[in-house]
């Protein structure tokens, strides 16, 4: 016996009735909760972890630029010389530009702290007239290039490690204090020798034949 043939109409009235059943137990079902906001959902995993702390990154980029903003110098850094007057003129040259620029303030450099230095002069002053092993020039010592660089005359005697034991040893004072009152080198010069001692780089030290007339 063949089943009798559905007609049209109860075709739609048994979708109509499946759409209603599935739609009732849709709405017995709890609701997904909604996602929640996260600030990490557009970054890659481990972004947060990766992603170094600004300081940490700053300081030793900010240290390189300082450097990179020196011209060649003449001789290695650790090395002071001294530049000989026999040496090549474009040697000499290369250590007069060198010498310019470690007296040459930049943005991150301190402003001139003026207490500090005219309280460090005088005592400079007595300090080189005790460790000269010649005849003190009158007057001994003075500040130049806008106050960033203290200037040391003395009779004999002046090296590499001159101008940074005067400070420490002898007024009190060290090359991080006075950088830190915005001198940028401080600098001895004899009858034969002027050495040139950056308070940035205490190993960034250069000498070079500067006979007084």
């Amino acid at each position: 016996m063949q089943p009798a043939p559905v007609r049209p109409r109860e075709l739609r009235a048994a979708f109509s009735a499946l759409a209603l059943a599935l739609a009732v137990l849709a709405c017995d079902e709890p609701p997904a909760p909604a996602p929640r906001a996260s600030t990490s959902a557009s970054a890659p995993p481990g972004a947060d972890s990766a992603a170094p702390a600004p300081s940490a990154a700053a300081t030793p980029a900010a240290t390189e630029a300082a450097k990179r903003e020196l011209p060649p110098r003449p001789i290695p850094i650790g090395s002071s010389g001294p530049i000989q007057p026999s040496a090549p003129a474009e040697q000499q040259m290369m250590a007069i530009q060198y010498t310019l620029a470690m007296v040459s303030p930049r943005s991150t450099d301190p402003l001139v702290d003026k207490p500090y230095l005219e309280g460090i002069l005088p005592k400079l002053a007595a300090a080189v007239r005790t460790a000269d092993k010649g005849k003190t020039p009158p007057n001994p010592v003075k500040a130049t290039k806008g106050n960033r660089k203290i200037e040391v005359d003395m009779g004999k005697g002046c090296t590499e490690r001159t101008p940074s034991n005067l400070l420490a040893q002898r007024a009190g004072s060290s090359l991080k204090e006075a950088y830190d009152a915005g001198i940028l080198v401080v600098s001895c010069h004899d009858d034969r020798w002027e050495c040139h001692q950056s308070t940035r780089d205490p190993s960034d030290v250069l000498c070079h034949a500067a006979p007084r007339r």
